[in-house]
């Protein structure tokens, strides 16, 4: 790969992962605290899905390099990851009761918590 650094682009954007995706599990157990849901299992399950994220980074990291794109499918497979945790980040505030009705009115309402509910 000429002219970019791969290990830079994955570098920063590692970083942006590991920190979106320990945000979504704080907020989630605070969320299932506030609703007396802790469920071992569930959490489990949760946690299984992260280390899927970070395959899923594995992947876009692997199809970056094959493909020559010079970082162009690690920033798209990092958005994604970045708006899908992000989601549900805004979704475990609601359910913490946090209150943020002018985000949560684009989203599936039988998933949120108070903050959906009117």
């Amino acid at each position: 790969m000429e002219g970019t650094n791969i290990i830079d682009v994955v570098g920063n954007g590692w970083y942006v992962v590991l920190g979106i995706i320990a945000f979504d599990v704080i907020t989630g157990l605070l969320a299932s605290a506030v609703e007396k849901k802790i469920n071992s299992s569930i959490n489990y399950k949760g946690l299984i899905r992260k280390v899927g994220l970070f395959v899923a980074m594995g992947f876009f990291i692997f199809m970056d390099y094959y493909t020559t794109s010079g970082g162009y499918v690690i920033k798209l497979g990092i958005t994604l990851i970045v708006a899908y945790e992000g989601m549900s980040i805004v979704e475990n505030f609601s359910r913490i009761g946090i209150d943020i009705s002018f985000l949560t009115k684009y989203f599936d309402k039988d998933k949120l918590g108070k903050g959906g509910k009117k």
